[in-house]
């Protein structure tokens, strides 16, 4: 079963309302900056010439070339001797001035703590980082076992852990490909084929979450997780850890309903 998060197309007010974003004036250069901005992120490994861009994002020529020179001039962005972009340190760098996620902390916490009270299990937010996932924020449920199985601050490896599997539903099967190559001898450690990432990854796709039993390494402890999108880039998943004995069909069943719904609160989507 499949659960469509929709997205929510209204954007935050400084008084907390919503506002609709054809009510905002003035930003259609900066919009198509960060447009271009995401676009390189996208194409990163690779880097991207100037035509695709113009080709992908459907501006012109010389409207791209004039933002794309102003986000290289303010390093948001590099351009090598072969002309390719790439991200450049500015982009990299900013998040990293922040102590902590703190934005994310804001947006989730919340919502996991409702997660937590109401399920009972420990919730986890797993964000992507390149090849990885890392626990941005853990929050212990109100049940009195604790299932501890990732510290904050913690990286896993895409398609180990229930958030980087998830994660694998928001993935095709090229991108999939890609990060098992880069990452072959410790997918190996783990006994993970690419066949078996790309299997794992449509059987999330296709139930539209990830459920794991005594897998992992953690024996009688269950995972279950739903992977969402930020933007057109951000991936993470919200997922929870419980005991194997206690997770039957009907309480996957509640958890689902209910991590799917808060994940539509905070208007975010797979």
């Amino acid at each position: 079963m499949n659960f469509d998060l929709d997205a929510n197309p209204d954007l935050p007010a400084a008084d907390g309302a919503a506002v609709p974003a054809e009510h905002v004036r003035g930003a259609q250069s900066v919009r198509r900056a960060l447009q271009l901005l995401r676009r390189v992120a996208k194409c990163n490994d690779d880097g991207i010439k100037l035509a695709d861009l113009v080709r992908a994002e459907g501006l012109d020529r010389a409207t791209t070339y004039r933002l794309m020179t102003c986000l290289v001039e303010e390093q948001f962005v590099d351009r090598d001797s072969e002309h390719l972009y790439r991200l450049g340190p500015e982009a990299v760098l900013l998040g990293s001035l922040l102590p902590q996620p703190t934005p994310l902390l804001r947006r989730f916490v919340p919502m996991m703590k409702r997660v937590g009270r109401i399920g009972g299990d420990t919730t986890f937010l797993m964000m992507r980082q390149g090849d990885f996932v890392y626990c941005a924020h853990r929050e212990e449920g109100s049940s009195p076992i604790k299932i501890l199985t990732t510290g904050i601050g913690q990286r896993r490896l895409i398609g180990t852990g229930t958030g980087g599997t998830a994660v694998l539903a928001l993935m095709d099967d090229a991108e999939i490909a890609a990060t098992f190559a880069r990452n072959a001898a410790a997918y190996a450690e783990h006994g993970i084929g690419v066949d078996r990432l790309r299997a794992m990854g449509m059987a999330c796709r296709e139930q539209g979450c990830c459920v794991v039993f005594d897998s992992f390494g953690e024996v009688g402890v269950a995972g279950f997780g739903i992977a969402f999108r930020m933007s057109d880039h951000g991936m993470g998943a919200v997922s929870i850890a419980t005991l194997t004995a206690r997770f039957g069909f009907e309480r996957q069943h509640k958890m689902r309903q209910l991590i799917a719904t808060e994940l539509r609160g905070l208007g975010l989507h797979g």
